[in-house]
């Protein structure tokens, strides 16, 4: 699976130990808190705080998630989030997030990716809404900065288990 590149780091935590299995590895559902915090943080980049929200009733809500386990991280790992817009429209935003694990030597590695989908909500009406004028400006933005990016390998995938054919 190819890495995206030049994308900027959005979000960095340290693997905490409630966050483990009886693995000794992170538990799946601490990967897609870990991912919720990163969109988090990028929503409130876009203008889209918590404090917006409070004040504007305006939010976001994701529709789906496609999560891939690449590599285990364990405790105190350190993990940093990229982000990349795929596609928008005037309602929805198609996310590709990626974690990379560093190595006590420096190195990283990629851990786990996440392709999302999450829409504008009006949280007075609990409906889709557009974005407002001014975050939408700002999204176009990274829209225009992240056209050029090739597309991530794992874009749209679908699970099943591969079979190989009869012999004869």
């Amino acid at each position: 699976m190819t890495q995206t590149p030049n994308l900027p780091i959005i979000y960095s935590t340290e693997i905490k130990s409630d966050w483990l299995d009886y693995n000794n590895h992170m538990n799946v559902a601490y990967y897609i808190l870990v991912f919720d915090l990163a969109g988090v943080e990028l929503v409130a980049q876009l203008g889209l705080s918590p404090e917006y929200t409070e004040q504007q009733k305006i939010s976001w809500m994701v529709l789906e998630n496609h999560i891939t386990y690449d590599n285990e991280v364990s405790l105190g790992q350190e993990v940093d989030i990229s982000c990349r817009l795929l596609d928008n429209d005037s309602k929805r935003l198609h996310l590709y997030f990626e974690m990379h694990a560093r190595n006590a030597d420096g190195s990283t590695y990629l851990a786990s990716t996440l392709e999302q989908m999450a829409m504008c909500v009006d949280l007075k009406a609990r409906k889709a809404c557009e974005f407002p004028v001014d975050i939408m400006t700002k999204i176009e933005a990274l829209a225009d900065k992240h056209e050029a990016l090739p597309m991530p390998d794992n874009i749209g995938r679908k699970i099943g288990i591969r079979r190989k054919p009869a012999a004869g």
